[in-house]
């Protein structure tokens, strides 16, 4: 039998899939039997991802959102307790979003453009500061190209470029198991009707799209894992000289243009630091001042830019965790054991690590410290 569009189209995913593998074993992968395991886990759920949303949901006619991280589906630095939902847009077509507020700590919807070659750039960003939000939560964000018939005047507006690919909706909690999410639907205007079925010419389409998107995926991982790991200042080795790192691990927040890939938003400020060989008898401390914003988190990731296993291990706080002394600082620290005062995040067993720290809607840059020292050093 002569090879259809959908057997190419299969081969080549599972070519992709090999060419993932060779990332999660090659230079840039894994160093230790958990990372191997733990990288081709992160394979089959980047592949779960891409399947629902650019297979399953890849009609842009009829976009659905794909919710990307759950405590067992994690990518690109994902925060614990954060909600992202992604749908794929066509920029030729006007969309809008309908939903019902809740109580999140903040709610941001962005347009993200896609260049030939996989770059990736912020289009816009509104956040519920520039939303009308009616007395019953509801509210509408209309994305679409620049002088769209369809806008009604007046409307929160994001506007497409030519470049535009799709819209992530972004929902911070303090408390998710007290506050209410946002719920929302997306639909393209005007109503193009249902949608028909799916032939092969289009399977073949998106799964190429799936496949390309695992594969790129875990290189744009490692490889911003790989900057983390070799850029200073932040960079916490094992065997520095602990009294030499005092003073000189202050680690700026990382330029935007090097997480453009992992889809960053304006509205939070990023810093961090790579950790590693941590050893049993070692800590790191992050250290800093909270500026004002509307949220701040100190994380771990792991290779593959998951978080830890929140839902067992406490592997991040919020500055509603955190405690400051008379000078307006606090003091977090990372160890595979705990401090036993209040001040630890787990390591989850990881003994190399990046720590991200995210500061939401902040005017001020953040000053953080990372020291890495004796475990039970420090008060």
């Amino acid at each position: 039998m002569s090879e259809t569009p959908s057997t190419a189209a299969w081969s080549r995913f599972l070519d992709h899939l090999r060419q993932a593998g060779e990332v999660v074993n090659g230079p840039l992968g894994a160093i230790n039997e958990r990372e191997r395991a733990e990288g081709h886990r992160h394979l089959l759920r980047l592949t779960s991802i891409a399947a629902e949303m650019l297979l399953e949901k890849g009609d842009t006619d009829h976009p659905e959102f794909t919710r990307w991280m759950t405590a067992h589906r994690k990518m690109l630095g994902d925060n614990p307790h954060t909600i992202y939902d992604v749908a794929l847009i066509d920029p030729a077509t006007s969309y809008v979003i309908r939903g019902t507020m809740g109580e999140p700590t903040y709610l941001g919807v962005c347009a993200y453009g896609t260049a030939n070659g996989g770059a990736r750039r912020i289009v816009g960003n509104l956040d519920d500061r520039d939303l009308s939000i009616g007395n019953d939560g509801a509210f509408e964000v209309w994305v679409a190209p620049e002088d769209s018939p369809h806008v009604p005047d007046g409307a929160a507006t994001l506007t497409l470029e030519p470049d535009a690919t799709d819209v992530l909706v972004r929902q911070y909690f303090h408390d998710p198991h007290v506050q209410a999410e946002a719920v929302y639907t997306i639909a393209a205007v005007p109503d193009p009707g249902p949608s028909g079925p799916l032939g092969e010419d289009e399977l073949a389409r998106r799964l190429d799209a799936v496949g390309a998107y695992v594969r790129d995926i875990v290189e744009v991982e490692a490889t911003l894992s790989a900057l983390m790991a070799t850029a200073t200042p932040g960079l916490l080795r094992h065997g520095e000289d602990y009294t030499d790192m005092e003073g000189d691990a202050a680690s700026p927040p990382i330029d935007p243009t090097v997480v453009a890939k992992a889809m960053p938003s304006p509205s939070i400020q990023y810093s961090g630091s790579w950790v590693d060989d941590l050893g049993d008898d070692e800590q790191v401390v992050v250290s800093g001042t909270i500026p004002a914003c509307r949220y701040f988190s100190i994380q771990l990731l792991n290779r593959w830019m998951e978080s830890g296993n929140w839902a067992d291990f406490r592997v991040f706080v919020t500055d509603r965790d955190l405690a400051v002394d008379a000078d307006g600082r606090f003091r977090v620290v990372i160890a595979h054991r705990d401090p036993g005062d209040g001040t630890g995040i787990d390591t989850n067993g990881w003994t190399s690590f990046s720590i991200a720290v995210r500061a939401l809607g902040a005017d001020d840059p953040m000053e953080i410290d990372f020291t890495r020292e004796p475990h039970g050093s420090g008060a």
